[in-house]
């Protein structure tokens, strides 16, 4: 029970001791942060630098209150303004950062009437301070059951009219396969060939480009739209059977020219707000870019806009050149529209290319001769859309975001990443992003956004807006512009107008050139040896500095004082006081202070004083090394050398008292003395005195000295130790008798170890003989002159 008791009372003294430890260096770490703050308030000039600068800075806008030209500054914590008496209604405390959520609904599968949640929370104000950083915690989790508009974009050309055939023959597949995604899906057709202009068909064939095969073919037509997104599948495969085949001269498609009016043309598509969109792109060709269409007479930009005429055409593609990838993967973004190219395998790494630019937004999958595997590819797609989410943002600065998260695995390490793949339904996934500001810019507009963060591959619905505002600028409200004579009042410092200058903006600039060379220093050309400000024709200068051009550097610091309190600062030069020479009047004149106190030579003859400090040589005339604070110490010279100067004096001390008084003083100090119980035999100023006495004893008297900072010197005497020695015959009978004892013991040892390897021996002998023919008594080279034999008795006799 005692033990038990015991060790309870040792953890509850551990817990305290730890406890204590943290606590401490929490404090400390808060002190040192209010500190750091302070320091950095009292650096700034202006109101807005003041509350940019840190939370804790406040501003003091009063003009009664002084300025730092008299010991109060403006910018300070809340707290020292107050106590400086810096009126509550005229201070201008820094605002904090915080975050706030304005919305934030719990997750919602799709249901009838509701638009699914996704991500939360979904509307969140944010203020963010300069040089700051702000964490915002998100939360994603997939939706059951999420809507899918699919709209099929086929290249109708010539060499793909077998490929139409099978698509009408997978209707009914088609709807069994997006049934097993969701409940909810549509689908859409459109079709695409190229441009109706000279060079893509040849002149003449545009209402039959197929002449050249001998064959009959719709004209040739850059975009169609056949049929709006719908959940009636037979109508898909009725419109997909209506539609007919067209044909161009080369084997490049205009491609790019369906995907944006199928993307942007919303409302004669019918894309739905929240669905996942995906446009299935099949083709066998490549595809025309940006600049293609000037061969054809196209010049203009493509402006990206619907030009989709009462029959579903693209009306304006004779028009309009076609567009780049970077506007398609802008509007592909932008509309948040997957794009799926199936593509035959020997056009597969040209449009590999071209996905790698559009980035997430486009996959590539390999098309079977006649798309018979067409709906392998729509399911393959569909899978690896759904299950990744890419988060994106409209973010263009001044602030950083940056992203990061476990991706689910929650054991294991956060990763740097707004991408995560293996995404499961009904789990939730946490991403933290991270807002962080540098300066402010100095664009007022931009104190104001709105970040809209999204899952790029899901719907518009599935976003978060964010509110920032950056806690930039001070508006100190109306202020009394009657301080100031020619300027405004900005919080409590006038602002002058162009020409004038001054605390009160009553000086006037009108002569500046004048005005100005009046700062000016002989032999320079800037005001104020550019450390401080020409105000009216005088320096005010930065401080530190003086002098009427303000030329004059402050002097080096001893001991945090100027000239360490041994001289007189003139212009940056220290002027010493008699008795001290050195550029801080650090040093004293002369060698007194490298005299060992009761010595006469300087640093012990063993070096040179500098700066009233002794210098040893590396090497003394004697060939030993010296050490110490006059040079005393040798261990090569058997110790100090300044033993025999206190000798005298410690054994007075201790033997004759009396005598003490005239060995214990030279012409210059008195030795202090003082009797301690022991002494540090390690230092490098011990000595020791040894005397004899009438009885043959040996005494020997330990001491330490020490030297102090008054040049004097104070010898701590241990207590004296005596001991009488043995006679001199004793150690040599003594080491007579250790020998023989030692050589009896050895004879001892060198028999008994004698006796018993004799006698193993005999033993191994007798052992050996009783296993050999010697044990029968016989020679064993004798042979008997009978012999022998014997019938067998089972043998009967003939």
């Amino acid at each position: 029970m005692m033990e038990s008791k015991g060790r309870g009372r040792a953890i509850g003294i551990v817990k305290i001791t730890l406890f204590l430890i943290i606590f401490c260096a929490a404090v400390n770490c808060v002190y040192s942060q209010v500190t750091d703050s302070l320091s950095l308030c009292l650096l700034q000039t202006s109101c807005t630098a003041c509350l940019e600068a840190s939370s804790r800075c406040a501003w003091c806008s009063d003009w009664e209150y002084t300025n730092t030209s008299i010991g109060k500054p403006r910018c300070s914590t809340a707290k020292s303004l107050q106590d400086l008496g810096c009126p509550e209604s005229a201070m201008q405390v820094a605002v904090t950062e915080k975050i706030e959520f304005s919305q934030n609904e719990e997750f919602r599968d799709v249901t009838a009437g509701k638009i699914p949640v996704q991500l939360r929370p979904q509307k969140v104000q944010l203020k963010l301070r300069p040089h700051s950083t702000q964490v915002l915690n998100l939360q994603f989790r997939p939706a059951k059951n999420y809507p899918i508009d699919l709209y099929y974009l086929m290249d109708l050309t010539w060499s793909m009219k077998d490929d139409k055939d099978t698509l009408v023959s997978l209707g009914g597949k088609l709807a069994t396969t997006l049934g097993t995604f969701t409940d909810n899906y549509r689908v859409g057709f459109g079709s695409y060939a190229d441009k109706p202009l000279m060079p893509y068909v040849f002149p003449g064939h545009e209402q039959n480009p197929c002449q050249s095969e001998h064959a009959t073919c719709a004209p040739l037509y850059a975009f169609r739209h056949h049929m709006r997104l719908t959940g009636d599948i037979q109508e898909f495969v009725r419109k997909v059977n209506e539609s007919s085949v067209t044909g161009n001269v080369d084997n490049l498609e205009g491609g790019l020219d369906g995907v944006v009016q199928a993307v942007v043309c919303a409302d004669q598509v019918g894309w739905a707000h929240q669905a996942r969109k995906l446009m299935l792109v099949a083709t066998d060709g490549f595809l025309h870019f940006a600049g293609d269409g000037k061969l054809g007479g196209a010049v203009r930009r493509n402006d990206l806009q619907c030009h989709l005429n009462a029959d579903g055409e693209y009306s304006m593609s004779t028009t309009y050149d076609y567009p780049s990838l970077a506007e398609v993967s802008r509007i592909l973004l932008d509309h948040k529209v997957n794009v799926i190219f199936a593509v035959t395998q020997d056009r597969r790494s040209e449009y590999e290319r071209i996905a790698t630019i559009l980035e997430e937004k486009a996959r590539v999958a390999t098309l079977a001769g006649n798309s018979s595997n067409i709906l392998e590819i729509v399911e393959r797609a569909y899978h690896d859309i759904v299950s990744k989410v890419v988060l994106r943002d409209n973010s263009t600065g001044p602030f950083a975001l940056e992203y990061s998260s476990k991706c689910g695995n929650f054991s294991g390490p956060e990763l740097k990443t707004s991408q995560c793949d293996g995404i499961k339904e009904g789990q939730i996934y946490d991403f933290k992003v991270s807002f962080s500001l540098g300066s402010c810019p100095q664009n007022k507009s931009l104190w104001r956004q709105k970040v809209v963060i999204q899952d790029a591959l899901a719907s518009e619905a599935s976003q978060t807006e964010i509110e920032i505002e950056l806690m930039c600028g001070c508006d100190c409200g109306k202020q009394d512009d009657t301080y100031c004579n020619q300027g405004v009042n900005e919080c409590g410092l006038c602002k002058c107008d162009a020409g004038w200058s001054g605390e009160t903006c009553d000086c006037r600039e009108s002569t500046g050139d004048s005005i100005n060379s009046q700062c000016i220093n002989t032999g320079e050309n800037v005001p104020c040896s550019n450390r401080g400000d020409c105000i009216c024709g005088s320096c005010s200068c930065d401080p530190g500095y003086s002098g009427r051009f303000c030329q004059c550097s402050p002097c080096d610091k001893v001991n945090g004082t100027e000239c360490g309190e041994m001289g007189t600062c003139d212009c940056g030069s220290c002027v010493c006081r008699p008795g001290w020479t050195g550029d801080t009047c650090q040093c004293p004149v002369g060698d007194a202070l490298c005299i060992a106190p009761g010595s006469k030579e300087v640093c012990g003859g063993h070096g040179y004083c500098d700066c009233g400090q002794c210098r040893c040589n590396g090497i003394a005339p004697d060939g030993f090394f010296y050490r110490g604070t006059f040079c005393e110490s040798s261990a090569g010279a058997g110790g100090s050398g300044l033993c025999d100067l206190y000798e005298p004096c410690v054994n007075a001390t201790v033997e004759a008292p009396s005598d003490a008084v005239n060995l214990c003083r030279t012409n210059v100090t008195v030795y202090k003395t003082e009797q301690v119980s022991k002494v540090d035999i390690a230092s490098d100023h011990y000595c020791f005195v040894r005397t004899y006495t009438s009885d043959s004893s040996v005494c020997t008297i330990p001491y330490v000295y020490e030297f102090n900072k008054d040049n004097t010197v104070t010898l701590s005497i241990g207590e004296k130790i005596c001991r009488t020695p043995l006679p001199a015959a004793v150690v040599p009978g003594v080491a007579f008798f250790l020998v023989v004892l030692l050589g009896i013991i050895a004879l001892l040892i060198w028999k008994c170890c004698t006796a018993l390897k004799d006698k193993r021996e005999y033993a191994r002998f007798e052992e050996e003989q009783k296993h050999t023919v010697y044990a029968l008594e016989e020679n064993p080279l004798f042979r008997p002159a009978t012999t022998r034999f014997r019938v067998p008795s089972m043998i009967k006799e003939d």
